[in-house]
């Protein structure tokens, strides 16, 4: 596992999150392979601990720790500096293709042009069966100004809100439609809505 260190979630937090789509992804893997996935969130000791269990590699990229050094695409220079941004986040491929890409919530937290950017860069190094999960704000029109950090307990998910600002923001509510013309060379495969007023989203090469 490639990452800073795990960080267990907070005890007594909120219910854990049925997610249906995150357990069709994960329950597709064949034990008799290698996999790799390329989680765009934070260390967490439930991911680890769920992936474990798998012939597997964990990149760890996350994107949280440096959501305040990302640059406005639409600056003089932005571009260019979206895409030295995209080089420190992303982990070394080390000649392997990438099988899942867990978005968790922070699609929510990129610009459209950012996730286009980034969509780029996965497509280059996803496997051809490769699958993209996602959480999307749906019923809520605001949420906090940090993202929350979601984590596997078995095959639910646990949100460990994020510490510091209490502050809200607009939520972009992206549809699938719209992130799809995001992803280029992802198709919406499935969605659902989930008992916290979320959207999950499972996309497929």
């Amino acid at each position: 596992m490639n990452g800073n260190a795990a960080a267990p979630l907070e005890a007594g937090g909120p219910d854990p999150i049925r997610a249906p789509l995150f357990s069709t992804a994960v329950e597709a893997f064949d034990d008799d392979r290698r996999h790799v996935v390329l989680d765009l969130g934070r260390a967490r000791a439930g991911t680890i601990a769920l992936f474990g269990r798998y012939r597997c590699r964990l990149d760890v990229a996350d994107l949280p720790a440096r959501l305040d050094a990302l640059p406005d695409p639409e600056a003089e220079g932005g571009p260019q500096a979206l895409e030295r941004w995209l080089d420190g986040l992303l982990p070394p491929a080390r000649g392997e293709q990438v099988d899942l890409v867990l978005c968790w919530n922070l699609l929510n937290y990129l610009p459209p042009a950012v996730i286009e950017a980034l969509g780029r860069r996965l497509t280059e190094r996803v496997s051809p069966q490769a699958r993209l999960h996602a959480l999307i704000e749906y019923q809520a029109t605001r949420m906090p100004a940090r993202p929350a950090s979601f984590a596997p307990t078995g095959l639910e998910l646990l949100a460990d809100p994020a510490s510091g600002d209490p502050n809200a923001i607009p939520a972009p509510r992206y549809s699938p439609k719209e992130l799809e013309k995001r992803l280029p060379g992802f198709g919406s495969e499935k969605t659902m809505l989930l008992g916290n007023g979320m959207q999950e989203f499972l996309y497929r090469r």
